[in-house]
This record gives C-alpha cells, structure tokens and sequence, in this order.
C-alpha cells in the first residue's frame, strides 16, 4: 500500500472517530436531558382514570406528573414535603385521604415512601393515587 493511501486511510479514520465521538456524545446528553413515559392511575370511590404513556422530563416528580393530568390542590410544608389536599375537585374529608402507590413487581403495590414532590419518577413507572379510607394505618392495598 503506498504512503498516500495509507495518509488518506489514517485520515478517513480519524474523520470517521470524531463523528462517531460526536454522535455518541450527542446521544448521551439527549439521554440525560430526555423524556419518561409513566403510567398514573386516579382511583375515585367508583372509578379509575388512567394516564398511560404520560410523557415527562428526565427528574420529573410524581406532584408534577399529577399536575400534568389533573387539577391538584396541595398544601407545602417546608422541610417536609407537599400533602396532597384533592385531586380534580375531589377533597379529602373524613378519614378518606388521597394516598399514593406505586407498582413493585416483586411486592405488588407499595405504599409511597416520601411526600409526592420529594419522589423522582423513573421511566416505565405505574404509580396510583388512591381515595381511601385511612382510618386504620397502613391503608389496605388498592
């Protein structure tokens, strides 16, 4: 092979692994920077609504992902979290609170850990809101 043609071969690869880089790099930031998609169900007395595929950024909450699909009045408490008063006019009264879920293979449906602004949502997620009776402490499963 002559001198020339292995100068342009070199030259071609070089080209070749800076685009690569760039491509790649481009990829890994729209990766960061992107979008889920999760499931959220509002469970009423009578009824469920689901919001499937309901696409959010990358580092969204789960009071941002309710927000998105429902009208919520919520009430913050600083240090603590956010305490979810009513979704879609629906208040809680009584001992009937709005309480969230989420779905864990595993274990079935898992009672919310954290104040729903405080929980950063995954991709492929399914999470509930449930008007429940919490007379009784943990609230039975939905």
């Amino acid at each position: 092979m002559s001198e020339r043609v292995l100068k342009a071969l070199v030259v071609l690869f070089f080209i070749w692994g800076v685009v690569a880089t760039s491509l790649y790099a481009n990829e890994v930031m729209r990766g960061q920077e992107g979008e889920i998609r999760v499931n959220i169900g509002i469970r009423y007395d009578n009824r469920t609504e689901w919001h499937n595929s309901t696409v959010l950024r990358k580092g969204a909450t789960l009071l941002e992902a309710t927000k998105s699909v429902a009208s919520v009045n919520y009430t913050e408490y600083p240090g603590m979290g956010c305490f979810v008063n009513s979704i879609n006019g629906v208040r809680n009264e009584g001992s009937k609170y709005w309480i969230w879920w989420y779905w864990d293979r595993s274990m079935g449906w898992v009672l919310g850990p954290v104040a729903a602004d405080k929980y950063l949502l995954s991709d492929g997620e399914t999470l509930l809101w449930f008007y429940e009776d919490t007379s009784s402490y943990p609230p039975p499963k939905p």
